[in-house]
């Protein structure tokens, strides 16, 4: 008997198919689709399908029980999105069921969750499922915000409005005109400063030397010299200070006596009154002297 025996090329060609068929089998497996599993399918029309794709999961509380197989784009539609879901084929799907996008996640996953009507009446294969879009984490935050920035946005125009008012302002241009000036005015001082520095450290120095000339000239003082001079002026000032206020001298007696003080007050003031009358009236005394001398004259005849 003639053993059959196969070519090389039939021999790659096989190991090539039975790879594509585990590689296949593979994909689907990972994106949790059953080839091997009957099926069936139904449709769900959306005006939009954000993050939805071909093998986004179908849910049924939280089960996975099919997959988004097909998306499909009609223009005419007034929701032109149509999503072809594939089903398990056991899958019991009663009339009012919904078809509802909701986020699986805070990173924006999306996912079909089938809410099952309670009608008696079962839909058939091709149908198309009413359809709802559940707000997840993010989109709820967005909500949020999106009244109070609504909200803000007439008081924002209005600041804004304020603001340009105030830029664009003749007080802004004065301002900005003055605070150039004035920074011109702080560089040539600057400048002044830089170049008076050098000066005014020599200056400094000179001052420097000068007080610490003079500091030796302190230090060098015989201070206890100085201080026994000082005590004996002091000692000196004292005695001269006590024979004023005694009586046992001349000055003193004439400084306390009270009654020499005016005799000698008196006697002043005579001596004034002699010299006044004197100016004033020579002759009285001038005549006197001229009869004494011819009296004497007629005398010696």
């Amino acid at each position: 008997m003639k053993k059959f025996k196969l070519s090389r090329e039939v021999k790659i060609g096989i190991v090539v198919i039975v790879a594509l068929g585990m590689l296949y089998f593979g994909l689907n497996y990972l994106k949790g689709i059953n080839i091997f599993q009957p099926t069936t399918y139904f449709y769900a029309q959306y005006e939009r399908v954000d993050g939805i794709v071909p093998t986004t999961p179908v849910m049924i509380n939280g089960y996975q029980v099919g997959h988004v197989s097909e998306i499909i784009f009609d223009y005419t539609k007034e929701a032109p999105i149509t999503l072809q879901i594939t089903v398990d084929n056991k899958l019991v799907v009663p009339k009012g069921t919904i078809a509802e996008v909701y986020d699986t996640g805070l990173m924006g996953d999306k996912a079909i969750q089938l809410r099952l009507g309670y009608s008696d009446q079962l839909m058939q294969p091709g149908d198309t499922l009413r359809t709802g879009i559940q707000n997840g984490l993010m989109a709820a935050v967005t909500d949020a915000l999106v009244e109070p920035v609504k909200a803000m946005m007439p008081q924002l125009d209005s600041t804004l409005r304020a603001i340009n008012q105030t830029v664009n302002s003749e007080r802004i241009d004065k301002i900005i005109a003055d605070l150039e000036t004035s920074m011109a005015n702080i560089k040539s001082m600057s400048a002044t400063l830089k170049n008076n520095i050098p000066g005014t450290l020599a200056k400094v120095d000179t001052i420097a030397t000068n007080f610490a000339a003079v500091s030796d000239e302190i230090a060098a003082v015989q201070w206890d010299s100085t201080l026994n001079n000082i005590e004996a002026l002091i000692a000196n000032l004292e005695y001269v200070s006590n024979q004023f206020k005694s009586t046992d001298n001349s000055l003193g007696a004439l400084l306390n006596d009270k009654d020499l003080y005016q005799n000698l007050d008196s006697t002043v003031q005579s001596a004034n009154a002699l010299l006044i009358d004197l100016k004033e009236n020579p002759k009285r005394y001038v005549h006197f002297s001229v009869f004494g001398s011819k009296e004497k004259k007629e005398a010696k005849k």
